[in-house]
């Protein structure tokens, strides 16, 4: 039998013992270098000042402490107990007499330049100047003449209290020509009320300041005396 057919491979080539070990020699280097550098890298990272770290930052400045406060100036102590000063009270010797002080000077009243006129205040009915009033019907009214008789525009104000109620009312002389030159009525309610003293009419000047006395009167409570009527004048000339 014949064995030409067969074709025989080349026996594999083996290899050195040697060149393995050279391998697994160079891998444990390269790792203790990477080890070395790893721990190199943690070292600059903690303390970048270490010697061989090629590119160190800059040094920081010293730092500068600051003395503690001491007190030089020294402290003030109070005695223990006060002791008070004591307080001294002139006396006044018998012999000195105090001088008076001058007595205040004695201010004289501006006389109002309008005074009542004689024979004021005086009562009339309503009948005769409200007839449709008939005694529903409380006023006071008047003239305000200048010494020679003439009328004169005022103003005329009426305040006080009528039943317990306030009462202050404003008008011009002038208004109520049905009393005559220089004419004025200001209502006072609109039922008969009596009353003592109570309320006032006075005289003001367009500034607001008053140029006659308060005239005080009473008012009643009947029908022929529901009017009450008070006459002003301007006081004549010396």
């Amino acid at each position: 039998m014949s064995l030409d057919f067969i074709d025989e491979e080349e026996p594999k080539k083996r290899k050195r013992p040697d060149e393995g070990l050279l391998w697994n020699v160079l891998t444990v280097v390269f790792l203790l270098l990477t080890l070395c550098m790893l721990a190199g890298f943690a070292m600059v990272f903690v303390n970048p000042y270490v010697p061989f770290n090629p590119f160190p930052p800059p040094t920081l400045p010293a730092v500068v402490s600051l003395p503690s406060p001491t007190a030089t100036l020294p402290l003030m102590t109070l005695p223990p107990t006060w002791t008070p000063v004591p307080t001294v009270t002139p006396t006044v010797s018998s012999t000195d007499t105090p001088t008076p002080l001058p007595a205040p000077p004695t201010l004289t009243p501006t006389p109002f330049p309008y005074e009542l006129q004689p024979g004021s205040p005086t009562y009339t009915t309503s009948k005769i100047f409200h007839a449709d009033a008939g005694c529903n019907w409380l006023s006071v009214a008047g003239q305000v003449l200048d010494a020679s008789g003439k009328p004169v525009v005022v103003n005329v104000m009426v305040r006080g209290e009528l039943a317990d109620t306030p009462v202050e009312l404003f008008t011009i002389s002038g208004t109520a020509t049905n009393f005559g030159p220089g004419g004025y009525e200001l209502q006072l309610s609109t039922h008969l009320v009596a009353s003592e003293q109570t309320l006032y009419v006075q005289l003001f000047d367009p500034n607001g300041l008053p140029i006659s006395p308060l005239v005080y009167f009473d008012t009643h409570d009947n029908c022929d005396e529901n009017i009450v009527l008070v006459n002003f004048r301007l006081k004549p000339q010396p």
